[in-house]
């Protein structure tokens, strides 16, 4: 008789827990730069996000509120803003924006055992943290592709441009390590504060070496003023980005796109053979009539997408460990034509090399 009240007991328990946690309000917390140098990225990650969000939200059974923070792209303010928004006890975060931004807030992560989805670097790091779940590839990804098409075309005098943080020293490394492996050595480094546009010593330090191409690890309008001052002195050098920088804003600062690598870790939104982007493009259009879509906004776009196939089949126990479970067991053609596959710590394996062409972006073969 007790063994049978002992299970009835766990079952109303068990029924009580799942009618509590089954409606409960899921909230998803973010601390992006909305305001200053890199408010571009993240207005478009956090519209990107709500797009799929408002396209989704009536097929969930589940209320999910979504919290933005702005941290101008400033560690110790991104800090304060997850202490904050952990206050409100959040199921998770999500979609924080760049590397010396998360690098700042893991120790938090790993102490509490907080998650976090999707953020927005590349970093190499993160790809050994059990509470980060990366979406994108990483920054070791793309540079692989850069120099390895930059080596099929002949060029081996490669130069790096970079911000002095985690971000940039993360470009650098990969870069040199890339190269080294390849018998070659950067042949000139210029470093710039974060952000800031205090660029003259990198700019005259890259110069004297003549190189003929410059990777990268700036941000746009860095990239932008960089690009500018340094085809006044040599025209023909080869520009090569990652994803932080953005190529949708890039491509605003500068009259001439030649010689310009794009790197990035999703397609072009406009590639009209991919159902998943012309999905996008109605959709941000639709919500956001007055801007205009880019690549940040597409990656959050589909990595949200991911997300709220997970909360729907969230069940029992309905925990955020579950939640990361489930995402990294997304089915590999879920995005339709842009392939899922689990590994590295990371759902999306694939780098894309673009060039910008008759007002639209060219992916390089």
């Amino acid at each position: 008789m007790r063994k049978i009240i002992f299970i009835f007991a766990i079952i109303f328990v068990g029924l009580i827990v799942y009618v509590n946690y089954s409606k409960k309000e899921y909230l998803i917390a973010s601390s992006l730069p909305l305001e200053g140098i890199m408010k571009n990225m993240g207005q478009s990650v956090k519209m990107g996000t709500l797009t799929a969000f408002k396209e989704e939200k009536n097929l969930i059974n589940k209320k999910i509120i979504y919290i933005f923070k702005d941290d101008k792209y400033e560690p110790e303010l991104t800090y304060e803003n997850i202490l904050s928004l952990d206050k409100k006890n959040p199921f998770l975060f999500y979609g924080i924006v760049g590397t010396p931004t998360v690098k700042k807030i893991l120790p938090f992560l790993n102490d509490n055992s907080k998650y976090l989805y999707a953020p927005f670097t590349g970093a190499y790091f993160l790809r050994k943290n059990k509470y980060v779940l990366n979406f994108r590839a990483s920054y070791k990804d793309e540079l692989k592709h850069i120099i390895e098409y930059l080596l099929r075309k002949k060029i081996t005098k490669i130069a790096v441009f970079y911000q002095n943080d985690e971000y940039g020293n993360e470009i650098y490394f990969y870069t040199y390590k890339i190269l080294k492996n390849r018998h070659l050595l950067p042949v000139a480094t210029g470093i710039y504060k974060r952000n800031t546009f205090v660029i003259d010593s990198a700019l005259e330090e890259i110069l004297k070496a003549r190189p003929q191409a410059v990777i990268m690890g700036s941000t746009s309008e860095v990239s932008a003023m960089f690009i500018k001052r340094f085809r006044q002195k040599l025209p023909n050098t080869v520009f090569c980005t990652v994803s932080f920088v953005n190529p949708d804003a890039l491509v605003t600062y500068l009259h001439n796109y030649k010689n310009i690598i794009f790197s990035e870790v999703v397609p072009y939104y406009k590639n009209g053979k991919l159902k998943i982007a012309s999905e996008f493009l109605r959709e941000f259009k639709k919500n956001y009539p007055e801007n205009k879509p880019t690549f940040f906004a597409f990656e959050a776009y589909l990595a949200n997408k991911v997300l709220l196939r997970a909360l729907r089949k969230l069940t029992f126990p309905y925990t955020p460990s579950h939640l990361i479970k489930i995402i990294k067991q997304t089915p590999p053609d879920y995005l339709e034509g842009i392939p899922i596959h689990y590994k590295n710590n990371q759902l999306l394996n694939k780098t894309y090399l673009f060039e910008y062409e008759n007002n639209q972006f060219k992916e390089l073969k």
